[in-house]
């Protein structure tokens, strides 16, 4: 039996560990419903994605960051769809992002959040450019488990719907994306969880953490911070790094426990970026520096070595979604300071709402330290309530690779 082959957009091993954990999924689970598989993934992040698959069977890495897909890419898919129109053989078409593409049986998309009102016209653009092209090429194409909409504002509506309808299918991770997409009356919508609940959880941490936090696994407090977050939360007015430092000796003065402070994104030896938490937690690490119950991680993890690090929490507190994403997946207590509608879809599948709040709560660090505190008291009863959510999300988020299968020509 011949191998299918995928080509994975929307994602990065590096930097954005949630874009990985959902490529790494598919890379582990997708020949369990199709068969023998391989895999091209087109990154943003070529030179650094390809030292984070040497581990990985039968995956190629191949670089469409933002200039090339607008410049090369995309042009020679429109010249490709006119071809395709006019019955002439597309061999012609060498660029190495159109022909994986062209060579591919299906197009994965994992970018995890796209087509939403207010992300800016760049990022909107991206979106709509990254899809666009298999679309042109006319190889199916699948939007695995997604946050989408609103579709309210411009060039936002207008891209979504000239888009969204010839994709062979769109996975809603979520009532509220749901009810966005209906909005537009498509009719290839079905209702998924993320696919990063499938993510298995690493072993063990590298030797360097496991002797940091020998003496309290399993009761520390796992703080992720997030550099979007901190945009949002300064343009408002606020200091995030101020709030957040605030935050954790607030939790280590009503808790006694360690704190331990990680990237969810993370670009070593880069600047600060929505991609790089790094530059932000050092900030933060460096301000507390005088309590040594407060440890920093700098390291850059797998996917499933942070998932392991949230495993090994008592409570985990974040901004990161696919930080919560491994919270949920571990049945660990999750407080989410989060910034889009993205959030509560997902806590709400595990009846965990109340745990999720707006960022800008940080401007009251006592709420959110009683809500952790009121996490830890009820610890036992928390984790017991989301392992018993967990099956049918599980089952909910294999619908990808059921989906995915579907749509096989």
């Amino acid at each position: 039996m011949s191998a299918k082959k995928f080509v994975i957009v929307g994602a990065a091993l590096s930097a954005n560990k949630g874009a990985a954990a959902m490529a790494e999924s598919v890379v582990e689970h997708l020949h369990e419903y199709v068969g023998p598989a391989q895999f091209t993934l087109l990154t943003t992040y070529p030179k650094d994605d390809v030292t984070k698959t040497r581990d990985m069977q039968d995956v190629n890495v191949l670089g469409l960051e933002p200039l090339r897909l607008a410049c090369v890419e995309f042009p020679l898919a429109l010249l490709g769809a006119m071809s395709r129109a006019l019955r002439i053989p597309r061999g012609w078409i060498r660029s190495r992002g159109c022909r994986a593409i062209l060579d591919s049986d299906c197009v994965i998309d994992v970018a995890g959040i796209s087509f939403v009102d207010g992300r800016g016209i760049p990022i909107t653009v991206y979106n709509a450019l990254m899809t666009a092209v298999p679309l042109l090429l006319g190889t199916p194409t699948v939007k695995a488990a997604q946050a989408m909409g609103p579709f309210r504002t411009q060039p936002n509506k207008t891209l979504a719907k000239l888009i969204l309808p010839h994709l062979a299918a769109i996975c809603a991770r979520g009532a509220g994306t749901r009810e966005h997409l209906d909005e537009l009356r498509l009719k290839n919508v079905h209702d998924v969880a993320d696919l990063a609940f499938t993510l298995p959880t690493a072993n063990a941490l590298p030797a360097s953490i496991e002797e940091r936090i020998a003496h309290c696994r399993n009761q520390y407090v796992l703080v992720m911070p997030s550099s979007v977050v901190k945009g949002l939360y300064q343009k408002q007015g606020g200091d995030y790094v101020n709030a957040m430092v605030k935050l954790i000796e607030e939790i280590r003065r009503s808790a006694g426990r360690t704190v331990v402070v990680a990237p969810h994104s993370l670009r070593v030896g880069k600047p600060e970026g929505r991609m790089n938490d790094g530059p932000v937690c050092d900030e933060i690490i460096a301000r507390l520096k005088g309590d040594p119950e407060v440890i920093g991680i700098s390291e850059d993890l797998y996917s499933a070595e942070l998932r392991r690090l949230v495993a090994d929490s008592r409570v985990l507190v974040t901004s990161r979604f696919h930080a919560m994403i491994s919270g949920l997946a571990t049945a660990t207590p999750t407080i989410v300071l989060g910034w889009s509608h993205k959030y509560r879809e997902v806590l709400d599948l595990f009846g965990a709402t109340e745990y999720g709040l707006d960022a800008m709560a940080l401007s009251d660090t006592s709420r959110v330290v009683d809500m952790v505190n009121d996490a830890l008291d009820r610890h036992d009863d928390l984790e017991k309530q989301l392992k018993a959510a967990l099956p049918s999300v599980i089952n909910q988020s294999e619908e990808n690779f059921r989906i995915i299968a579907s749509v096989l020509r």
